[in-house]
Formats: C-alpha cells, structure tokens, sequence
C-alpha cells in the first residue's frame, strides 16, 4: 500500500542518505550489512524506539516480504524467515534490500515523510509524492552511495554493496 507525502526529489533524497550514514556511524562510501544495521537500530539515538521480528512466511501475505508498523509504541519490523535467511546467510542482494527498505520506513517517517490521508479519485500518486518510492530511492541511495558508485560498473556495485543487478543498474541509470 503507497501513501501521498510531502514532495521531495533524488538531490534531497542524497542528502538524507548521507545523514543516516552519519547517524548510524558509516563512511560516506562504507558497504552496509542490513542485517546487523537491524540489531544496531536499539542502540542509535533516534531508533531507539525500533525493533524487529522474524515471522514464519505465512504470516504475511504472499507478496510482502517484510513491513514496517508504526504505532504510538513505535516501530517494528516484520521479516520474513525466507528473507531474514536469504540476507544473512545467501547474502541475496534483493533480499538485503527489502530489510534496508523497512529500515528507511522508520527514517523517512523521522524525518517528515508522514503519510498525507486524502481522498483520492485515482490510486495514480507522483513519484516524488510517493512515500513507497521515496523509501525505496532511500534504501537504494543508502545501500549505493552516489559518489562511491558513480564510475563503477553494475558488476562492481553487486559485488561492493551486496545488491542485486536489478539495484545496480538503477543506480547507474540514476
């Protein structure tokens, strides 16, 4: 499910990226490891209200492969086991990804990209207003630092940052 939020575009989205890196401890160009981020998350400043669970398969619909609940407690991130295991033990790049993306749920949300409720006539929403996109460009921006992947090839940025060709290819298209 996709929420209207306040506009953004790639540049702001670069900048946010780096600020999370700041925030968790990472260099500007340091591969991340989703997975441990997931344990640390407690223990930073402002994601100290976060936490994460690895639920059976058939606990989430077929087609999520993980979700992140905000309520008045605070976060928590559900996982499938298939996932959780194909990101830390396979190392799957999509995998990673997902996790990261649930991650970025909570920083977006931090950071002011609260889901705007409005009545819609169309399920169509912009890009830039697409909270799911925004999580989405995050996750990527994280993952593939712009400058650190500007001259590598798609080959090196799976290889480097542990994502998956498909991830590569949008990082070297945007």
């Amino acid at each position: 499910m996709d929420y209207e939020t306040k506009s953004t575009n790639r540049i702001e989205l670069r900048l946010l990226a780096k600020l999370f890196r700041s925030m968790c401890g990472f260099t500007m160009d340091q591969p991340i490891d989703p997975v441990l981020l997931l344990d640390r998350l407690p223990e930073l400043e402002n994601f100290n209200n976060a936490r994460y669970e690895v639920v059976y398969d058939s606990e989430l619909p077929t087609n999520v492969p993980a979700q992140c609940n905000i309520n008045e407690d605070g976060y928590l991130i559900q996982i499938k086991e298939s996932v959780y295991m194909g990101a830390f033990e396979k190392k799957i790049g999509g995998h990673r990804m997902h996790i990261m993306h649930e991650i970025m749920h909570i920083f977006a949300d931090k950071v002011g990209f609260k889901p705007i409720f409005s009545r819609r006539l169309t399920n169509e929403i912009h890009s830039f207003r697409s909270l799911e996109w925004i999580v989405m460009a995050l996750a990527g921006e994280v993952m593939m630092p712009y400058e650190a992947t500007l001259k590598m090839s798609v080959k090196r940025i799976m290889k480097i940052y542990g994502v998956s060709k498909s991830a590569a290819e949008k990082r070297r298209k945007y």
